[in-house]
């Protein structure tokens, strides 16, 4: 008599495949190691800080050496910031901004906001174009803050920035978005941008004893085992580079 298989074939067990996390580095020395070896490619990542805590020189460090390094073209929109400007802080840390603009591997420009949410109405528009013309892979967006500020009230410009978010993960690239939101180590909020985008960090500039000194945290990074310390980091020649851990007394306001 034939054995009946139908109970163990209904019962056996189904296997999915998941495919790897792709990774890819962010260029700043000693911060790939604390995120499993990068950022989620084609995720969002947010940098937080008030200014002059190191978000400016953080996006254009991975813009560049995502494109001189891993050959990664990139986009920088800056909504406040003039693009000789732009090109002014790369160029003191001795990056060829314009040899990577010649090569097609780097953009700079700077949009009207307002111009921006009527390109995104009409399905990306001249920005889509000079993603797809350059295959950007990395995107910068710098800042939300000043994004925000031409809508009338809150509600719309949080509808113009989560459609912004849409595009960005349309647009298949590795976005890197900053805002001047004032954070420190003693008090933590995730916030509406928080919850939109897939990681946070935290830029301080933290006072210790008669000095400061710049540091950040990871406060989020999906599918990502991340360290949580606070790690100082040294603006020198090459950029931004990590130095160590910092200290820092939880809930005690300084």
């Amino acid at each position: 008599m034939a054995k009946n298989t139908s109970k163990s074939n209904a019962t056996a067990k189904i296997t999915h495949r998941i495919a790897p996390i792709e990774r890819i580095q962010t260029g700043t020395p000693g911060l790939d190691k604390l995120i499993q070896g990068g950022f989620v490619r084609n995720s969002t990542i947010l940098l937080r800080g008030d200014t002059g805590t190191g978000k400016t020189i953080f996006s254009l460090q991975y813009l560049y050496y995502g494109a001189v390094n891993y050959d990664e073209p990139g986009m920088y929109i800056s909504f406040s910031e003039p693009v000789e400007t732009i090109k002014q802080h790369g160029i003191s840390f001795g990056w060829d901004m314009d040899k990577l603009e010649d090569e097609h591997k780097l953009v700079i420009t700077k949009q009207e906001p307002h111009e921006v949410v009527n390109r995104l109405s009409q399905g990306g528009g001249s920005l889509r174009d000079v993603v797809e013309s350059i295959g950007a892979k990395r995107l910068v967006i710098d800042s939300l803050t000043a994004y925000e500020m031409v809508f009338e009230n809150k509600y719309k410009a949080n509808e113009s920035v989560l459609e912004l978010f849409e595009f960005l993960r349309k647009w298949n690239s590795t976005a890197v978005v900053t805002s001047e939101f004032p954070v420190t180590p003693q008090h933590e909020s995730g916030g509406r941008l928080g919850f939109l985008t897939d990681g946070i960090i935290n830029f301080y500039h933290i006072r210790q004893n008669a000095h400061r000194v710049r540091a950040l945290e990871i406060i989020k990074m999906r599918d990502t085992a991340h360290k949580d310390e606070i790690y100082v980091f040294d603006i020198g020649n090459g950029g931004l580079k990590l130095t160590g851990q910092v200290k820092v007394t939880r809930g005690e306001k300084k």
